[in-house]
């Protein structure tokens, strides 16, 4: 086994570790479950197309040494999802998650920093978790599209990446000047802007082209801010910064998630 994958092993088992601590502390209600970690390549031209449609920060202007944005996504245990569903408030099993997973994927970005430091990597934080963009609507740095750079799912409405355990959860990053990451694939401008529109779509933007959306996700919005063409980001933002106003995500409400775009 090469130095890269034994250190991504223990990535893995140190993060699991950590989150068995975490929810042993009796102040720590919400239940977790497996963990994912992808590895995205700081060069890879995915991350200039996010950079340029501002999308997100780019890696590489957030620390210029880094070679690898180290993706952890920890899923909530399968009842506070289903909490979720319904009621036009969020649960308290999932605002609960929504905290505790907070401080979690903070402590998960010192531990694999941590994990790092044991061979002489460098490596640096991504954001904090009030890095908002009022005008955007959105994080300055996106730890779910570094997490499809990696291949960890796809897009859903509002923003929602869809793993292979799901929607629910704590995403989280770091960026290491380690090379971790499997090589990534060259794309023409043409392919990437395919990428940018198919984003958007799985996103629910409203106002891009062959975004409908059906009736139950629809009349699922407490804010009222989804229409058969798309999701209005300010109104969904207003509505979510009532539930938080310093984080005013849609991962605060999170009842579009469950649905799909037609």
């Amino acid at each position: 086994m090469h130095i890269g994958a034994d250190m991504k092993a223990k990535i893995m088992e140190d993060v699991k570790e950590a989150i068995r601590i975490f929810q042993e502390n009796p102040e720590r209600k919400t239940k977790f479950g497996e963990p994912i970690i992808g590895y995205a390549d700081t060069r890879d031209p995915i991350f200039d197309m996010y950079f340029s449609r501002r999308l997100c920060n780019h890696p590489k202007n957030i620390y210029r040494p880094g070679n690898t944005v180290v993706v952890h996504f920890v899923p909530f245990a399968p009842e506070v999802t289903e909490s979720n569903r319904t009621g036009n408030m969020p649960s308290k099993a999932w605002t609960d998650a929504f905290n505790d997973s907070m401080w979690l994927s903070m402590r998960l970005n010192g531990v694999i920093r941590e994990s790092l430091d044991t061979i002489g990597r460098l490596s640096s934080g991504t954001n904090t978790p009030t890095d908002w963009d009022e005008e955007l609507c959105r994080e300055k740095w996106s730890h779910k599209l570094a997490a499809y750079a990696a291949g960890m799912g796809e897009f859903g409405p509002a923003g929602c990446l869809k793993t292979e355990k799901g929607f629910a959860g704590r995403f989280g990053s770091i960026i290491t000047d380690g090379i971790y990451a499997e090589p990534f694939k060259m794309r023409s401008n043409e392919e990437l802007e395919g990428i940018y529109q198919k984003i958007q779509r799985q996103y629910c933007q409203k106002g891009t082209d062959g975004v409908i959306c059906g009736e139950e996700m629809i009349s699922t919005c407490p804010a009222k801010a989804i229409s058969k063409d798309g999701i209005d980001r300010r109104v969904c933002q207003a509505h979510c910064k009532t539930i938080d106003s310093y984080i005013p995500s849609p991962e605060v409400c999170g009842k579009c998630f469950f649905y799909e775009t037609l």
